[in-house]
């Protein structure tokens, strides 16, 4: 399975998912994205680590990186392998004390946020990016046909994606043909 590295670009509250962030991956070569559903509690974490803020007592993310501090252990990659049912599944891999690698089984909001403080890579599957991806033009509409040719899914993924680029033009344009396509079921 090819491995591509993806950077954290942003980070958006859920414009079709209350209570719930999207975070924006994004390969630096073809610029694609990937957005991710995560929920309040790991884009706090996420967020307080990227505006370089320190709260009072370590978060659960901290406290990790404590104890592979302690255990003389070194994150070595995050990747995020699988998409099944709109659920990614990511394996976070580290070295021991004696240099053995190891892996286990994450969220892919928590080995993101333990990666950045880690200053660890963070890789996709290829065909995640391929299936998932997107890119965006300079008017911060993607490159794709008309909107019939989305699902409502896509269409409202899409929503989000043009709200976190502020396109509000565009935005608008994306809630009609939603509320068109509602009215047409």
């Amino acid at each position: 399975m090819q491995k591509i590295e993806v950077n954290v670009i942003a980070l958006t509250e859920s414009v079709s998912k209350p209570q719930h962030y999207v975070l924006i991956l994004q390969e630096p070569k073809s610029k694609k994205r990937i957005p991710i559903i995560i929920g309040i509690h790991e884009a706090k974490s996420i967020a307080m680590f990227m505006e370089k803020l320190t709260p009072s007592r370590p978060q659960t993310h901290d406290l990790f990186i404590s104890f592979f501090d302690k255990l003389q252990s070194k994150l070595k990659e995050v990747f995020i392998h699988t998409l099944d049912d709109q659920t990614y599944y990511s394996k976070v891999f580290f070295h021991d004390t004696y240099k053995a690698l190891h892996e286990i089984d994450a969220r892919p909001s928590d080995a993101i946020a333990i990666a950045i403080r880690c200053d660890c890579p963070i890789f996709i599957s290829e065909l995640i990016l391929e299936t998932t991806g997107y890119l965006i033009d300079e008017k911060g509409r993607e490159k794709k046909g008309s909107y019939a040719e989305y699902s409502m899914r896509e269409l409202e993924e899409l929503l989000e994606k043009v709200i976190l680029k502020e396109d509000y033009e565009s935005a608008i344009r994306i809630r009609e043909a939603i509320e068109r396509r509602k009215k047409a079921q």
